[in-house]
């Protein structure tokens, strides 16, 4: 506790250290950068929130493969991995839970049905991203449902100019990444586009695999297998192809689809048992189309999805447990119309009005098999009534699987000073439970005591959430943010002990004996600091720098005086620090990450989270005839042994090397 209370000081002084320092190149500024923090295409300035962007120069140089890592150096947000390169992990802003974040690609969402485990599954590669906006804080008003703590917007190149006017001549453009390293590690990620007049195709195919790191069985020690190691290996591939259309002068047609696969030892990944020899393999088909029509005053945009996963999880079927097999899908339609009255600037205001409506169906072996249909009918408003005040109200009528009816108001505003933005923003957000909080188990005959079993009468989650916050620029090539918000939350679900006895609405259970039971128990209150800062450096002999800061700190209360695990799995303090350097042809780009969070662990497993580890990745880059990169990477170059979730070791020290390719 007095390494937590000195730390903030000196976080505190660093970040004031860095608005000093000497002169540098330009920065993005934050009214140059368009988002969708409120589905209103806005600057960052002007959204009141606290919104980070990152673009597809910023992709290429991080030392990243997947969207988890690439967003896991930003401040508000905390990722707990299971494996590394994109396998799997869970996702919080804020403090939220891993199931409290709306993610979404292309405008339409992506949140598994079946649990938000899945919710990183990305069906996408990184050569086809054009854009990430992470947008902290509630965005129920806007997206509906499970925008509790914030919103992982991905969007793909194509989407993002499928309304650009293009040349006549065709034009092609494909890039490559090869890459190899430890432990077989082999990934490759092509993608291509072509344009020809109004028609744009692309097509991206990404494979990444290994035969991971080899590990001590705790299972051997214990007696419960025969095998001293195993290892933690993964293959993923992923394809997906697009196609923009410029049906006439105001309309546009955007259609994308694709396969994601995945196979990887998930051992620990959910269980803290000596038996778990656990594997599962996740196959994903999806569609995603977008219908605009835009005569300047008037938008509107049809937006309709389909995402088909089946799930095959075996934990041990070696000892006789069945394989539990779920089949999901998702269907989402969103239309919406948007009209802007006046000249953008003072007086000038923007209105949308949409609806939208959510199917979610499962097929388990488990979890059962179910039907069910949400939506929302929304009002979003965008004034600015004066000069330098630009305003964001936004209200929403959800309905959840049965049919009620949640009223989700959201403000917020920004006032532009000139070098300083001031913003505030403050919501109300639900979140519905899950298939997996809802039936797990449910299905299994003589459920075993101590297992989990789902509550099908579960409430919804709901929050109300303040931030206040200040951008300034005190120099063109700097930037400093300050954000201070609040969050409580009612009705949090929780695995609890509860006796069968007390169960009434399940009929698979021992008399008498004791099961993890899903209830709505849990009210919290979380409250947190978020600073950032970055400085650009022009060096002698034509050289550049920059350096990126990014400190976060939450605290998690409860009514009760206890919090749940599950509900403050959380670091209390991180501190993220990113360093470029580029000169001649040669770029180098470091990131690193400290933590301090609650230790816990297993001695059956022989596992155990610590409270504080530090980690760095590496990537070298040398660049030939501005066609060819030859790329080095370390990730975890201090080999800091580590677990984030409780059970699956995170990667050491793990070396690779590759070379992308541009073809224009």
């Amino acid at each position: 506790m007095l390494m937590q209370n000195r730390l903030l000081p000196v976080i505190l002084l660093a970040f004031i250290l860095l608005a000093d320092v000497a002169h540098s190149q330009t920065t993005v500024k934050l009214d140059s950068i368009q988002v969708t923090a409120s589905r209103i295409t806005s600057t960052v300035s002007e959204s009141g929130k606290h919104v980070s962007v990152l673009t597809q120069a910023d992709i290429r140089q991080m030392p990243v493969s997947s969207v988890d890592e690439l967003i896991r150096t930003l401040s508000g947000i905390n990722i707990n991995s299971r494996q590394g390169f994109g396998v799997q992990a869970d996702v919080g802003i804020r403090g939220s839970t891993y199931s409290q974040v709306l993610f979404m690609l292309d405008n339409v969402p992506l949140n598994d049905p079946l649990t938000a485990h899945f919710n990183t599954n990305i069906p996408v590669s990184l050569s086809e991203i054009g854009q990430v906006e992470l947008i902290r804080g509630p965005a129920s008003a806007s997206y509906g449902a499970d925008a509790v703590g914030g919103v992982v917007h991905i969007k793909t190149k194509m989407y993002m100019e499928r309304e650009v006017q293009r040349p006549d001549d065709t034009v092609t453009y494909a890039v490559a990444d090869f890459a190899a390293g430890q432990n077989n590690l082999i990934s490759g990620d092509v993608a291509v586009e072509m344009q020809r007049n109004r028609l744009r195709l692309s097509a991206s195919l990404r494979t990444i695999q290994s035969d991971g790191e080899r590990l001590s069985n705790p299972g051997f020690d214990a007696g419960a297998s025969d095998q001293e190691f195993y290892d933690n290996y993964f293959e993923m591939t992923s394809f997906t192809s697009s196609l923009s259309y410029r049906l006439a002068e105001n309309w546009s047609f955007y259609l994308r689809g694709g396969l994601d696969d995945r196979d990887f030892s998930a051992r620990y990944f959910y269980t803290r048992s000596e038996f778990d020899e656990s594997t599962e393999q996740i196959n994903s088909r999806w569609l995603l189309s977008a219908l605009t029509r835009d005569s300047g005053n008037h938008r509107t945009e049809l937006n309709v999805s389909w995402r088909n996963v089946n799930d095959d999880f075996d934990f041990n079927s070696r000892i006789g447990i069945p394989v539990n097999e779920h089949t999901t899908d998702l269907f989402f339609m969103n239309l919406s119309h948007q009209v802007t009255t006046g000249r953008i600037g003072a007086g000038s205001s923007r209105l949308m009005g949409g609806v939208q409506l959510t199917n979610k169906q499962i097929a388990s072996t488990d979890r059962g098999d179910h039907d069910e249909l949400m939506g929302g009918i929304y009002l979003i408003a965008q004034l600015n009534p004066v000069e330098r005040l630009n305003m964001t109200a936004s209200s929403r009528i959800q309905f959840d699987t049965r049919g009620r009816a949640e009223l989700l108001p959201q403000l917020s505003t920004s006032y532009d000073l000139g070098s300083v933005i001031l913003r505030g923003s403050a919501g109300r957000a639900i979140r519905v439970g899950d298939f997996t909080e809802r039936f797990i188990s449910s299905q299994i005959p003589d459920l075993t005591p101590g297992r989990n079993i789902g509550n099908p009468d579960l409430a919804p989650e709901r929050s109300y959430s303040f931030d206040l916050g200040a951008d300034w620029n005190p120099l063109e090539q700097t930037q400093l943010s300050a954000t201070g918000f609040y969050r409580t939350s009612s009705n949090l679900i929780d695995y609890v002990l509860t006796n069968s006895d007390q169960i009434e609405n399940a009929d698979n259970l021992r008399p008498g004996e004791n099961y993890f039971y899903t209830q709505n128990i849990s009210s919290a209150q979380t409250s947190g600091l978020e600073l950032q800062a970055s400085q650009q450096f022009r060096l002698a002999n034509n050289r550049m720098a920059g350096l990126e800061a990014g400190y976060t700190y939450i605290r998690t209360t409860a009514d009760t005086g206890e919090v749940s695990k599950y509900i403050a799995n959380h670091p209390s303090h991180q501190l993220n620090l990113g360093l470029r350097i580029s000169f001649d042809r040669f770029l180098i780009y470091s990131q690193s990450s400290y933590r301090m969070r609650a230790a816990d662990t297993a001695d059956i497993i022989g596992a155990a989270v610590p409270d504080s580890y530090f980690v760095t990745n590496l990537n070298i880059e040398y660049s030939v005839l501005n066609r060819a990169v030859i790329y080095a990477r370390a990730l975890n170059l201090t080999d800091t042994q580590y677990q984030e979730i409780l059970g699956p070791p995170m990667p050491g020290r793990w070396m690779m090397g590759g070379v992308r390719l541009q073809i224009r």
